[in-house]
């Protein structure tokens, strides 16, 4: 037997916590010796029931009483029992099984069901018969529908996330979700150009429109290419979602053509004395090896070079020769870069912006050395996120 002598202070204080709070709670301590936060004490409740509460249960919020709180088994069964009767079902199940088993019983309309007594508080006793909230809604979407001219042909409601066929004021046959058309969307695909043959002729009109002509026959969906031809007599195949949107006809007098791009790629470092040496096309903003009429090997991108500039570093003066690490140790953020000849300008900006410490800096570093080192460095921030 633990006595209050050899107990610890910590054990003493909790046993005086818990009997405050029983008595707090109105009941009556009965147990005679102490046996710790976690196992079951006697106590009497002011209703005059006898429990056996953990004192840690208890002051962590929980009640002394079982029975009081509903979760006594006799109670609970009770309480199901009264609930069942509210509502004009009858218990089949002639044995209780727990306040979380299903229990079978009949609803007052006849069907056989399986509520669960703890959930019944919650829950309706049969998931058959509808719920006003359910008989709400489909009213609700009724009338929404009548509004706007039409008529619901579905008798049953089976949830605003279930599609109803309805008949729009023209007699257009559509099914819709009644969510959907809580959010502002119309009855009828139809009437609004929406469905496939709609989208189909708003399609060939919008490429008329834009002097080009549709060359396929059957509507393929509105996000699959269709063959055309645009003004100037390209072959292209946009999607009509895309056109639809604002987006043109043709990728090639858009620039987006990976051949027609490669093409005024190569014919523009060719103009300029130099030549390509990548054998395959790597894209518009990625590095393309080329040699300029001075004998410099360079990998300008070719969107850098349709835009005006030119194809060597080291004819333009920037070598970028230079790699360079600086830290900013108040904000503690680091930065990284490259330069060309003396480092000293370059660095002296960032160190006016707050990079004032350099933790690495080579210079020297031959052909293109330094902005692959840059590259590498971006790659593997975008990499780790």
């Amino acid at each position: 037997m633990a006595t209050a002598r050899n107990r610890s202070a910590a054990s003493l204080r909790a046993e005086a916590e818990f009997r405050a709070r029983v008595e707090e709670l109105g009941g009556e301590a009965l147990y005679e010796e102490w046996r710790g936060a976690t196992k079951g004490h006697l106590v009497r409740c002011a209703k005059g029931h006898e429990n056996a509460p953990h004192p840690s249960s208890v002051q962590q919020g929980g009640g002394i009483c079982r029975t009081c709180s509903g979760n006594d088994g006799k109670t609970a069964e009770a309480i199901f029992r009264a609930r069942l009767a509210e509502v004009g079902a009858t218990l089949i199940e002639s044995e209780w099984r727990g306040a979380i088993a299903r229990h079978e019983a009949k609803c007052s309309a006849g069907h056989t069901c399986y509520p669960i007594p703890h959930m019944l508080h919650r829950n309706r006793v049969c998931t058959k018969c509808p719920q006003p909230a359910s008989i709400t809604a489909s009213e609700r979407f009724q009338k929404r529908v009548e509004e706007l001219g039409g008529e619901v042909l579905d008798t049953e409601w089976r949830g605003n996330r279930q599609k109803y066929a309805v008949r729009c004021s023209e007699g257009h046959l559509n099914r819709i979700w009644p969510i959907g058309l809580y959010q502002g969307r119309g009855i009828c695909r139809v009437c609004v150009g929406f469905d496939p043959e709609g989208q189909w002729e708003k399609f060939k009109a919008r490429v008329e429109q834009l002097g080009g002509v549709v060359l396929e026959s059957d509507w393929k969906g509105k996000d699959e290419p269709h063959a055309c031809l645009c003004p100037k007599g390209h072959q292209c195949s946009p999607r009509p979602g895309h056109v639809s949107r604002g987006i043109g006809l043709c990728r090639t007098c858009g620039g987006n053509d990976p051949r027609a791009a490669e093409a005024a790629f190569r014919s523009r470092v060719k103009e300029l004395g130099g030549e390509v040496l990548e054998s395959v096309w790597l894209g518009n903003d990625k590095p393309h090896r080329v040699r300029c009429p001075s004998g410099h090997e360079c990998t300008p991108a070719p969107q850098s070079v349709q835009q005006g500039n030119g194809i060597c570093r080291a004819c333009a003066g920037k070598t970028w020769d230079v790699f360079y690490v600086v830290v900013d140790e108040i904000d503690d953020t680091v930065k990284f870069g490259i330069t060309s000849g003396d480092p000293r300008p370059r660095l002296g900006v960032h160190a006016r912006d707050g990079f004032d410490s350099v933790v690495r800096l080579i210079e020297g570093l031959p052909d293109d050395l330094a902005p692959r080192l840059e590259r590498a460095g971006l790659a593997a921030l975008r990499d780790a996120r």
